[in-house]
């Protein structure tokens, strides 16, 4: 046989509306299937798809067959129709297939056919519908579907539209538009920083591990909702003492806000990392709670080096009570530092193994194919979790073997 007509039904219309599998042989069987599918949905192209190759074969007096691939389309689809088409060529050995479909989504099936046997012609039928504008509805939703696969994609045209249109909603709602609207630019802004300084990953990726670690379960999340709120009532104070002291100066405008909300802040702050601290310890991170504790101490430095600049601006006289406050306070970051470095000791070894073990190591993948080099260990405390090789991340699951030189099962 010269040429094989064949006909493409992808997401199985025919069969879910029929109950007829494919493959559908035969200028006759054709014509009742199509009858019975017009009857069934009236409206559906594929009607029109298998008249048309029915058309053709009648023309070319050859034969005719409608694959049928599955409802899920994609894999299972595509392996669907790859049987029916291994058995028609089984059948008929054709030199060649003409081939006939209702549009762009059916034609993604061509590499399968090409991969098989010689495509002579293609037949798109396009009934009372615009073709151009079919192209463009598959090719928005395959640019969609390629944006939900990539995180980094879908962050820059979801995530930040979508915080948008919720920051327009409210000041909207609120009557505070022009505060709404600067406050898209900001985050825009943070966003581009974020992303120029190779940040970005990083700061999603922690995001998205504090969301899922909030539970209600755990002591953290109750500490963080107590933190917030003691957070907002600590603006409420630093606006109530700018509306006392009414400064003039942007310096004293700071000030103002710094006396009236840094210790509701650093109260705040404590409660937060003290649920942290109990989470982390009960996890087995003894590592994390060494930062916790770090993290506060250098809250505190903060705090104290802010508080008394802060009362040295409205008391000048008070120059020795900010150095002496200044002191104490880098006195106990330091004095932290290095009390739970020696509480810590055998961790922090352990973390420091990890680091030289992998830094600045060649990857590559199973087929040979450099990647690049390491340029960062990603630990949990002293827990080996994976690596960064430029701005990608490798989980410890994907790594195949570390011996000689590292290699991973992507690339």
């Amino acid at each position: 046989m010269e040429s094989l007509v064949i006909c493409i039904d992808r997401d199985d219309d025919i069969g879910k509306k029929t109950n007829v599998r494919g493959p559908i042989i035969g200028v006759d069987r054709n014509i009742a299937v199509a009858e019975e599918l017009a009857l069934a949905d009236p409206v559906d192209t594929d009607v029109n798809a298998i008249f048309a190759a029915v058309k053709i074969a009648r023309e070319l007096n050859t034969e005719i067959a409608t694959l049928t691939g599955d409802k899920r389309v994609g894999v299972s689809s595509d392996a669907e129709i790859a049987r029916q088409l291994d058995e028609l060529i089984e059948k008929f050995k054709p030199e060649g297939v003409i081939l006939v479909t209702d549009g762009v989504e059916d034609e993604q099936v061509i590499p399968i056919i090409e991969s098989r046997i010689k495509i002579n012609s293609v037949q798109t039928v396009i009934v009372r519908q615009s073709q151009e504008l079919e192209r463009a509805y598959f090719k928005i939703i395959h640019f969609i579907k390629e944006v939900e696969e990539d995180p980094n994609l879908a962050r820059l045209v979801f995530g930040i539209p979508g915080l948008a249109l919720i920051l327009l909603a409210i000041g909207g709602a609120f009557g505070i538009m022009l505060q709404a609207m600067n406050m898209i630019f900001a985050i825009i802004g943070i966003y581009l920083l974020i992303k120029g300084f190779g940040y970005e990953e990083d700061f999603f990726s922690r995001t998205s591990e504090f969301l899922k670690s909030l539970s209600v379960e755990k002591i953290s999340t109750l500490t963080y909702l107590t933190a917030a709120v003691i957070f907002m009532v600590a603006l409420g104070y630093g606006y109530d003492e700018i509306v006392r002291r009414n400064p003039i100066s942007l310096i004293g405008l700071s000030a103002a806000f710094i006396k009236g909300s840094a210790d509701l802040i650093l109260a705040a702050i404590v409660i937060a990392v003290v649920g942290k601290i109990i989470d982390d310890y009960s996890t087995g991170r003894y590592l994390n709670v060494r930062t916790d504790l770090v993290f506060l101490a250098f809250a505190f430095l903060i705090k104290l080096m802010v508080e008394s600049g802060a009362s040295f601006w409205f008391e000048p006289l008070g120059i020795a009570n900010f150095i002496i406050s200044v002191l104490v306070g880098i006195l106990i970051f330091v004095g932290v530092i290095k009390v739970t470095e020696y509480l810590f000791i055998d961790e922090i070894r352990a973390r420091q193994r990890l680091i030289d073990e992998f830094s600045n190591r060649e990857v590559y993948n199973e087929a040979g194919e450099r990647i690049g080099k390491v340029n960062r260990v990603l630990l949990d405390g002293s827990k080996f979790v994976g690596l960064k090789v430029g701005r990608k991340r490798i989980l410890k699951e994907d790594i195949v073997s570390k011996d000689g030189r590292i290699v991973i099962r992507i690339g």
